[in-house]
């Protein structure tokens, strides 16, 4: 089992005086029971539910006053002395709606107890079912697979990871970090397969680990689809998505396919309710307040690199290579910049977003932009050492922004560049690795 970043939320949530029953949210296989139970060292007593049990299930059909019901829990367990702190873990919760009713209960009339929830697919339930969350009633907290932090944490790496906190990083803690970066964008971030790497460096038992996780979900996909067509063209999206991944899709004849917009739209929305797949949508503007454009073609995110990798067949090109930007086009760095900002946000209401330029006919394009202090920061992930900047310095003519960010496998260094309209700014020049702590570096040069 290994060490989270989300260790340290579900502290703070539980030393909270206003603490609401915690709802753990995030796809199947991320890791959310193991956190659960490794947080629940620290309990008096841990009493953990799984509603794909009928039995554990029935005490929620059989009791509905809050206080009975605990005490029922507790005779259920055979416990008889539960001390002072105790978590109460409702695991795979989305197979019982009385059970998620109860989530309000809990905080209003037995606010001493410590309660976490957590259900695969539970997106896709509550939408279907139409069952609401009680407002205010609960808090949630997503759990996303391992970033390049945990995944060094995992690999005993504890020593380098605390040299990388340094700022700026020095440039032989970098190089050291690159080479087990390489493995991380290898492999990925679920954490099963983070464990089989690490205890046998052997990548056909991660092709494995990987082709079955893919089967889980592909039956989950069928488990959620309306009809055998629904499934089809589910599978048939999911398949086809590390073939869009990188550019702006369109929904209409997605992947070569005959379907129409509104039939992927629905397969898309399916899958991205699993969070298998994140929709990111640009801004137009070059400022904050502003929202991404729903009606601009999106660009796409798989739940992990890894499976990226995978699916798309291009793991060998891990090997002997001399430049990270070149793995799959730049497609693979550029996919693993987004996964690791989505795990590292700081503002979970405001979303992972890109920039396009609002002009018809225009090419321009930022890969991404970071929202900092009612500014949108962008972030270029680049090949090389070198390249056209053209879109970020089309971007920054327009912005107030100071500061534009290059994540891209070299070293680190900060240019100061004039434009020809006299703006000045600085260049953060941030090699891959350093990309988890994206906003220390923003925090100290903007």
């Amino acid at each position: 089992m290994f060490k989270r970043k989300i260790d340290y939320a579900l502290r703070e949530w539980s030393d909270s005086p206003y603490r609401k029953p915690l709802l753990l949210r995030g796809a199947r296989q991320v890791g959310k029971t193991t956190a659960v139970r490794m947080f629940s060292q620290s309990f008096d007593t841990f009493i953990e539910l799984n509603l794909e049990h009928e039995g554990d299930r029935e005490l929620f059909e059989k009791e509905t006053d809050i206080a009975r019901l605990y005490n029922y829990i507790l005779l259920k367990k055979g416990i008889t002395n539960a001390g002072k702190r105790v978590l109460l873990f409702i695991d795979e919760i989305q197979n019982s709606p009385k059970a998620i009713h109860s989530l309000r209960y809990f905080y209003e009339q037995k606010p001493s107890l410590h309660v976490i929830a957590a259900g695969s697919l539970l997106e896709m339930f509550l939408t279907r079912s139409r069952i609401g969350l009680a407002v205010g009633r609960i808090e949630n907290l997503w759990m996303h697979p391992m970033d390049f932090a945990e995944f060094l944490e995992a690999a005993g790496q504890a020593a380098l990871l605390s040299a990388m906190k340094e700022i700026p990083c020095p440039d032989y803690v970098c190089k050291v970090a690159r080479d087990w970066f390489l493995q991380y964008a290898l492999i990925g971030g679920m954490p099963e397969v983070v464990k089989i790497y690490l205890e046998t460096n052997d990548i056909s038992q991660v092709h494995n680990i990987i082709k079955n996780l893919l089967i889980t979900y592909s039956d989950d996909m069928i488990k959620y689809a309306k009809n055998k067509e629904q499934a089809e063209i589910i599978r048939y999206v999911w398949e086809h998505i590390p073939l869009e991944v990188g550019k702006q899709v369109s929904f209409n004849l997605f992947g070569g396919s005959s379907y129409k917009t509104h039939t992927v739209k629905n397969a898309m929305l399916l899958l991205e309710q699993s969070s298998l797949v994140k929709l990111i949508y640009p801004y137009t503007t070059y400022e904050l307040p502003s929202l991404p454009v729903k009606t601009k073609k999106p660009k796409l995110l798989m739940l992990d690199t890894g499976l990226l990798n995978y699916m798309a067949g291009v793991q060998e090109e891990y090997f002997g290579i001399n430049n990270l930007n070149s793995i799959y086009k730049g497609i693979a760095m550029e996919h693993l910049v987004g996964q690791l900002l989505t795990a590292n946000r700081k503002d979970s209401f405001l979303p992972l977003s890109f920039w396009v330029r609002d002009k018809r006919g225009s090419s321009a394009e930022m890969d991404y932009v970071i929202s900092w202090k009612r500014q949108l920061i962008p972030l270029e992930v680049k090949a090389g050492s070198s390249g056209s900047l053209k879109s970020l310095m089309q971007f920054m003519h327009e912005s107030s922004s100071n500061l534009a960010i290059r994540a891209y496998d070299g070293d680190f260094s900060i240019q100061e560049i004039n434009l020809d309209s006299g703006k000045m700014f600085k260049l953060l020049n941030l090699p891959l690795p350093l990309v988890g702590m994206i906003h220390d570096y923003i925090e100290k040069y903007a």
